[in-house]
Order: structure tokens, then sequence, then C-alpha cells
């Protein structure tokens, strides 16, 4: 049995709508602007604020995982794969400030899972089968297990 985790279509709708606002914005005051130096300044806030907003919409098409009782196939935010076999786990993590779960395994290589995932209750059951034991720290423990019976870590607190 195989689990795919997948951004919800709504990652993909805000991601996109909040580049193009700003990169339009950005348009809109690199051209009505009057005072050369203050309309670049704005227009490069904009820009810069339209490019951060272009990660998010990179994670819904990459950042793809399918789960199994023998490993997980992730995906990256920019491109790559990478597969990880829970026999090689030796460590999972909660990262509090990136809201995502990080696993580790014996060759140092990271997969990251976001909390705001498709099929994470799923996930959390696995992990808390498959990884070893002594792979989890007791607040890692924790949040899998509320986040197996479908309740997932606050985002905002």
């Amino acid at each position: 049995m195989s689990i795919e985790l997948r951004h919800p279509m709504s990652s993909l709708v805000i991601g996109t709508i909040s580049a193009a606002f700003f990169f339009w914005l950005a348009a809109v005051s690199f051209m009505t602007g009057t005072h050369p130096v203050a309309t670049f300044g704005t227009a490069l806030c904009f820009g810069v604020l339209g490019l951060m907003a272009l990660p998010m919409v990179a994670d819904y098409f990459f950042a793809r995982h399918q789960v199994s009782e023998d490993s997980i196939d992730f995906g990256r935010r920019f491109g790559g794969r990478g597969v990880m076999r829970w026999s090689d786990v030796r460590r999972i993590r909660f990262s509090p400030t990136m809201k995502w779960f990080v696993l580790e395994d014996v060759s140092r290589r990271k997969a990251r899972i976001a909390t705001s995932l498709i099929g994470l209750p799923d996930f959390a059951r696995i992990a808390l089968a498959q990884a070893a034991p002594d792979a989890l720290d007791p607040k890692t423990r924790r949040l899998l297990s509320e986040a197996s019976l479908g309740r997932r870590p606050r985002v905002w607190l």
C-alpha cells in the first residue's frame, strides 16, 4: 500500500495570486512613479515579495511524496527526488519554525514533510509504526500521534 502526500490546491492558488499581485504592484509602481530612486526601490521591494511567494507554487508541484510500509519516496521543493527506507531513518524531528517534519537517514539525507500536506495522518501512522523508537524525541512522537488522529500541529503558535 502506498500513500501520496501532496499540497492542497489552495497552496497553488494562494502562491500564484500572491506572486501575481506583488509582481503587478511592482510593474504599476515602476510605470507610474515620478521620483526615480523611490520608484525603483518600491518596485524592487514589491518584486522581492512576489519572488517570496514562488516557493509555495514550487512546493505544490515538486514536494509530493509516496509513503509505503518500506520507504518514503520524497520530492524536494525545487526538484529532485530521493528514496529513504524506514530502516535507514535515524532521526525524525519537528521544526516549529518551518512547520514540517524532518526525516534524516544514516547518510544524512533529509526529507521534509510539511504539516499542511493532504495525507498527513497516514504518514504519521506509518512513521510511528516503521521508524525506530529511538529516532523520535518525545515532542515529535506526541505530534505524530496527534497527527495520526487528524489533529495537525498548530501553525500560528
